[in-house]
């Protein structure tokens, strides 16, 4: 690959495509093969930065076999 050839979007401008599986900026319809079905990539992979969520396991008596 070369480097001229790679492209960087901004997480809050990338859409998925379904369809044909391409990552584009447009968020009306793929540029690929024109399908208006699009996922926005930041409402499922942008994370809240230093928010750690904490799981708390409460004590169970163990199991015997």
């Amino acid at each position: 690959m070369k480097l001229g050839s790679l492209q960087s979007i901004p997480l809050a401008s990338a859409y998925l495509c379904p369809d044909c599986n391409l990552i584009g900026n447009c968020s009306r319809q793929c540029p690929a093969c024109a399908s208006a079905v699009l996922i926005g990539l930041a409402c499922v992979l942008d994370r809240e930065t230093g928010k750690v969520s904490k799981i708390s396991y409460l004590p169970r008596p163990a199991l015997a076999a």
